[in-house]
């Protein structure tokens, strides 16, 4: 009879461990949507066009750069983006569940003469 207790206090514990990992979210909590930009980093000048827009989103997400919708794939996202001499302000917004998340880069475009 005590095997069978100290069993069964064994699977329950098993049990609590294995509920407690499947509601953990890799990169961060269950209710938090984080959003990075790789490139172009911030502030960066570039000397063609168009440019590489790439990131991560730490769920399953819905992502638009500058009001495009991007494919998002194993929770990365990439696109060409024109950009126009000068200043360029690139805007990408995850949206999950209700909850959004927008990061800004600026990019200088300098064409080559």
């Amino acid at each position: 009879m005590g095997k069978l207790v100290k069993l069964s206090s064994i699977l329950l514990v098993i049990s609590v461990l294995a509920l407690s990992l499947a509601a953990c979210t890799p990169g961060g909590s269950a209710t938090t949507l984080i959003v990075t930009i790789d490139t172009p980093q911030d502030g960066t000048t570039v000397t063609a066009s168009p440019v590489t827009v790439s990131g991560r989103v730490n769920k399953t997400a819905t992502v638009k750069i500058n009001d495009v919708a991007v494919p998002v794939k194993g929770g990365k996202f990439s696109t060409s983006l024109n950009v126009s001499e000068g200043t360029n302000l690139i805007t990408v917004v995850a949206t999950s569940g209700g909850k959004t998340v927008t990061k800004t880069v600026t990019v200088t475009y300098t064409p080559t003469k």
